[in-house]
This record gives C-alpha cells, structure tokens and sequence, in this order.
C-alpha cells in the first residue's frame, strides 16, 4: 500500500491531527474509510489503549464502512498523524479513481480472513484433543462450533446443532439463559451444573463453565463453554440427602446415638475425605494434562521444531484461558537435560530467558521405573536477591516407545493450596505409576 498512498493525486484526501487529537469516537455513525500515511493511533475502548496503528498503510474504520454499524472502539493520535480520509459520500467515487487501491483493500480483507480462518482451524483440531466439551457460540447464542468430545457428552453431531440455539440441548432452557446472564452481568468466569436431556441415555447432569469471548476492540463476540459429566456425583448426593430425611423420624435417643456416630465422626473426618478427593483430581488431571501434551508435543520436539513446540504450549495455555489449571508454565528438556523450549503464563516469568539453560546437576528421576520427579529451584530474580521458588513435576516423555526427554509442569502452589488444599508435602506422595505404560 505504500507506493499508493504517496501518490500526489491523493493529497486532496490528505489529513493531518496533532497528538492528542480524537479521529472518532466509539459510538459515532460516521462511516468514513482511513488509511494511516505517517504517525501513530491508538484504539481505545473508554479510557484504556487495546491496540496500536503504526504501519504505514494500514486501513481502519473499515468495520464500520463495511457493515454500516456504529463505531465500536475510539481512535486518538498518540504522535502527529498523517492519514488519507475518505468520507463515506465519496468512498465509490474514489474507488472508481484508484481502483489500485480496491486491490489492496481486497488483499488486506483476504489476508485478514485467511489468518483467522488458519486460528479457527487450529482450535478445532485443539479441541478434539481434549477431554472435556467445549461449546463455541456466537453473540445470540447459536452454536458455532464444538468438538468430539461435545459430540459423545450430549449426544448429537456438531453438523446436526451447527446455527442452533444452545438451549436446545438443556433440560431447563431458562435455566441455562440465567446463567449466561448471569455470567455477561458480572464479566467473569462461572460455572454451573446443568441438565442436558441425552438422546439415548437420558438426563445428564454437566458441570459447565463459560468464558466470554471478545474482538480486538473489546466487544462481546460469543461464549466459549466447557462441560463435565457429573452425573454419579449428583446421584451420590442425592443419596445421601434421602438418608438423612429417613434418620429425622427416629426417637430422640437413636437420633442422639445417630447424631454422634453419623455426624460427629464425618465431621471430624471430613477434612480428610474431601482432602483425599482434591488431590485424586489434581493426580487425575495433571495426568490427563501430560498425556495430551505429550501427544500434542512429541512429533515436533523430536524434530527439534522449537517454533511449532512453542505454537502447541502456547494454544494449550490460550484454550485454558478462564479455567483454573494447576501449573503456570511448561519446559521442554532434551535428553542432554537442556532447556528446548519453555512457555510461562506468570507476568514476571521470562519462559525464553531459560531456553539452553541445564538442569544436569539435578536428578530427575532418570531411571525409566520412575516416569516422573518433583523438584523445587530457587530461579533468579532482579527483585529477590536469593532467587524465586519455583516447584515442578517432571515426567519422562517418549514418542513411539522412544526416550525423548522431559516434560516439566511448573506448578502453580497458591493455586493448589486454595483449590486442592495442597501443599508439597502432599505433591511429593503423588503416584503417577500407571504412565509407566506410556513407555511402550
């Protein structure tokens, strides 16, 4: 675009703001088409900047131009700007003049489709890779996309519910649109358990947690829903709810006796109970979490594919986005126990700061009858003179039988300790044993 913009014929066109200056205002029904010559602008959604326009012939306002809406994001001059403006009333008029300028325009929307094309695409192939259902719906609700796992869960082909309401696969329509208000009225992540009415294998009840999804401007595009089947735990509970309504008519004094056995002793136990529980799920998960990393990272670590090992870590912590996971980064060691590749979702974390890094003087459980290994490190800080605490897992990674290296999970510990209700005390009597078999 650049040889077309300094062409002396587009000087009518030619606009300049001083820094500071407002191009247009969210909300605005102007219709006008920019391309930026020389400066800088930021976008904004209120007061806070959510993106930069510094590429010499780079369009904007074209949503509006194109879909005849209303501004969606304020653009300002962060430096003096130079910019061509084509008013609305004459954007065919000077097609019609610099029909050069259609081809770009055409490219730069090709491009731009092409790119989210290649994102929607890689999600998808994400997706059918991981356990739980995941549901994609546009802004009212119709189902956009969801995956295999969906499929199964609810019992219908995503070809079947594609443009379909959500609501029709809830028992409780109603149910589900509170809840998805409830979850746009807060902006926050939520979950909630459900009831779908499967097709051969009846009510179902889905532990389902949302994630609201915005465009580049920050506005509500869709919801992104992930769903559990945890039907056996409702029935568990409902048992127990109708045992306790039977225990109420007793005498007093077998209440009493009742009372000390029943209660008092799941009282003083329950810590352990559900202690036990938390970490049977966080076992279970890490172990799912590595089996679908390993699947997802073994063919490009072993060809030594930094920037594809790097795009699968990346889309996994992306894919997670609003749900609570227990580690924070990932690291790939080589079978020389160097760093291949990292990635952290800690702000204060520099994952590619340890690539080539060694981890050669600690043992990492190196014999193959011990697929994993807990450490703690002391990483360097600028802020922490005696470094940061770092606690990871590490498990043996193989591909076709073949010893690759490691995986680490760098684990998040303030999110153990709140969600599982564990410390490293309670990670190192972790057993993993049934990954030996992912040896062979």
């Amino acid at each position: 675009m650049n040889h077309i913009i300094n062409t002396a014929k587009l000087d009518k066109y030619m606009t300049t703001f001083e820094v500071g200056q407002t191009l247009f205002l969210e909300g605005d029904d102007s219709q006008d088409l920019y391309i930026l010559v020389e400066g800088k602008a930021g976008v904004l959604k209120g007061s806070k900047i959510i993106a930069e326009i510094s590429e010499n012939g780079s369009v904007f306002g074209e949503m509006s131009f194109l879909l005849g809406e209303n501004r969606t994001a304020t653009v300002k001059a962060l430096t003096d700007l130079k910019v061509i403006k084509i008013p609305r009333e004459e954007i065919s008029a000077f097609l019609n003049e610099f029909p050069e300028v259609v081809r770009e325009f055409a490219r730069y929307l090709a491009k731009r489709l092409d790119e989210t094309s290649q994102i929607v695409y890689g999600l998808k192939e994400f997706c059918d890779r991981l356990p739980d259902a995941v549901i994609l719906t546009d802004r009212n609700g119709k189902i956009l996309s969801w995956n295999r796992a969906a499929e199964k869960l609810y019992g219908r082909e995503e070809d079947q519910m594609r443009y379909k309401s959500a609501e029709e696969i809830y028992e409780d329509p109603a149910a589900y649109r509170r809840f998805l208000e409830e979850v746009i009225s807060k902006q926050a992540v939520s979950e909630k358990t459900l009831r779908v009415r499967h097709p051969k294998e009846g009510v179902r009840h889905i532990s389902t947690s949302t994630t609201l999804l915005y465009d580049g401007q920050h506005n509500f595009e869709g919801v992104l829903s992930l769903g559990r089947d945890v039907t056996q735990t409702e029935i568990v509970a409902k048992r127990y709810q109708r045992v306790r309504r039977c225990l109420i008519p007793l005498s007093a004094l077998l209440v009493m006796l009742v009372a000390g056995i029943f209660l008092g002793y799941p009282y003083f136990s329950k810590g352990y109970h559900i202690s036990d529980a938390k970490k049977q799920d966080l076992k279970d998960e890490l172990a799912v979490d590595y089996r679908l990393l390993r699947s997802l990272l073994a063919e490009p670590f072993g060809a030594e594919d930094r920037q594809k090992t790097t795009d699968v870590m990346r889309g996994f912590f992306d894919a997670q986005k609003g749900v609570n996971i227990p580690f924070a980064g990932l690291a790939l060691l080589g079978k020389d126990k160097r760093v291949f590749d990292a990635y952290s979702t800690l702000p204060d974390f520099d994952a590619k700061a340890i690539i080539g890094s060694s981890y050669s003087a600690i043992d990492l459980g190196d014999k193959e009858d011990a697929p994993y290994k807990m450490l703690t490190l002391y990483r360097e800080h600028k802020d922490y003179p005696m470094g940061i605490r770092h606690t990871e897992i590490t498990f043996r990674l193989y591909h076709k039988g073949v010893f690759q290296g490691w995986l680490i999970f760098q684990l998040d510990m303030d999110l153990l300790k709140k969600k599982y209700n564990a410390d490293e005390k309670d990670i190192r009597i972790l057993r993993f044993e049934d990954l030996k078999e992912d040896a062979g």
